[in-house]
């Protein structure tokens, strides 16, 4: 169970604005690569951690979040090191959603949920049913629960570690 409060996107949000093409020759760190995640979505946060102070726990977006056609694994870092748990949205870009899962950072699709929240809401996220329950209005949403293989690799901190974890037990992967 994941608990939080949410930020609404107002529009489509692409992975270019999600980290400005300048930081994508940083290094792929979560603490640095957040500093500037959303500078080129909304002014208010163009400025250093001006997302990440506001302390969102949950992205929540409408259609094709973080598309624009390239795989830049800062966005997914970046959104990591800025407290971001989770990211509902009616579709993702299919790029950052493998990044997302390669990182352990739950992508899930749920339907017109953008228009079910508003900015500062509570939520609470329940990964293995996909209930999301709105707090701060009474509701609650069905979304795609998260699949089995990609709650262990979450489980895991990423892909990387999840293979590690398992070779290290002798294990079968996948």
């Amino acid at each position: 169970m994941i608990k939080g409060t949410c930020w609404v996107a107002d529009d489509y949000v692409m992975a270019y604005d999600i980290i400005v093409s300048e930081f994508w020759t940083s290094a792929i760190d979560p603490n640095e690569n957040s500093k500037w995640v959303m500078s080129g979505v909304k002014e208010e946060f163009n400025k250093e951690n001006g997302f990440k102070d506001n302390g969102f726990t949950f992205i929540v977006a409408n259609h094709n979040f973080a598309g624009g056609g390239k795989s830049i694994e800062h966005v997914i870092a970046g959104l990591m090191g800025a407290g971001i748990k989770a990211v509902f949205a009616t579709s993702f870009a299919r790029l950052q959603f493998r990044n997302a899962i390669n990182y352990g950072l739950p992508f899930i699709t749920c339907d017109d949920i953008h228009l079910a929240c508003e900015t500062g809401d509570e939520l609470e996220f329940d990964e293995a049913s996909g209930i999301i329950k709105n707090i701060s209005k009474g509701t609650e949403m069905q979304s795609v629960p998260v699949a089995p293989f990609v709650a262990e690799v979450s489980e895991a901190g990423g892909l990387m570690n999840y293979v590690r974890d398992k070779i290290a037990k002798g294990e079968p992967i996948g």
